[in-house]
């Protein structure tokens, strides 16, 4: 990244000191830095990513559209801090945030950040065919499993059910078992400021979403 779009310390200044002074008079007084230190270069890093993957299996993309605002929902919260202390956006097969296909999720605070490739949340009614896939599709998803593995990565498991989800119970010896139980299928890197401020973290963010796209094209098909 040029320096102009580049992360530095300021980036993460502006967020902790936004969890110190979380107001909208702080916030607007410091609007300038925001911009210039931490959105411009997020949308920058989205747009980054975007060009490299247009020749991925499933290209992917994402900027300004498709970053989250800063503002919270508290009509329904008892907590009524008006903003975020993280900026996150996307990238998706359509360059929309309205996507309901597999998506790279990126996000940064205060402390580094992470990013997140595959579904995140879904229904039972959505895991029902990717489950079913899992099953009859049993090879297919085991070399899935092992080139995850041989890159280094695994699933996310902190989302998961402590038994075999409804039309499932059968299943609970399966290979698969301990993955049909996940209510989110994704890859998950946390990465830390000193890949933000290097420059790194476009490439590890790429890296991550091409290590994932076997995985977006088996529960697609599954879908």
């Amino acid at each position: 990244m040029t320096p102009e779009h580049a992360f530095d310390i300021q980036s993460f200044d502006f967020l902790r000191d936004l969890s110190a002074n979380n107001d909208r008079d702080w916030f607007h007084a410091h609007k300038t830095v925001f911009a210039t230190r931490l959105e411009r270069p997020f949308i920058h890093l989205l747009v980054s990513l975007s060009n490299r993957l247009q020749d991925a299996p499933r290209p992917m993309s994402g900027g300004k559209a498709t970053v989250f605002g800063m503002n919270r929902d508290v009509r329904f919260s008892e907590d009524k801090r008006p903003y975020k202390t993280n900026l996150s956006g996307l990238l998706t097969p359509s360059g929309s945030k309205k996507e309901a296909g597999g998506v790279i999720y990126v996000q940064i605070d205060a402390e580094g950040g992470f990013a997140a490739a595959g579904y995140y949340g879904l229904s039972p009614a959505e895991l029902g065919p990717i489950r079913d896939a899992m099953v009859t599709r049993e090879a297919e998803f085991a070399s899935i499993k092992a080139d995850l593995a041989n890159s280094g990565r695994d699933f996310d498991r902190s989302d998961s059910l402590t038994g075999m989800p409804k039309g499932f119970a059968d299943q609970v010896d399966h290979p698969h078992a301990a993955e049909i139980r996940l209510k989110s299928l994704m890859l998950r890197e946390d990465m830390d400021r000193d890949v933000w401020l290097s420059g790194d973290v476009t490439d590890r963010i790429e890296a991550l979403a091409r290590d994932a796209m076997p995985l977006l094209d088996f529960t697609e098909s599954g879908r």
